[in-house]
């Protein structure tokens, strides 16, 4: 069985808090993320829709997403 993460738990991994810090030198693309964090294209993707969900970051253009203040 498996079990439902609550969007709480989602945002305490570490792949959320590495695109985070990856985020604060300012806005990158889902590219420069995947090269900064070194995790997936598929992973980035993943864990940035939870961010965005939770309102700590926003896409700003194109493919460019930054932290929310």
């Amino acid at each position: 069985m498996r079990v439902m993460k609550t969007l709480e738990q989602k945002l305490r991994s570490e792949q959320c808090a590495r695109i985070l810090a990856a985020l604060e030198g300012g806005a990158k693309s889902p590219h420069e993320l995947v090269t900064l964090t070194k995790l997936t294209a598929g992973s980035v993707a993943k864990h940035v829709d939870v961010l965005i969900e939770a309102g700590r970051i926003c896409r700003i253009a194109r493919g460019k997403f930054a932290v929310k203040r």
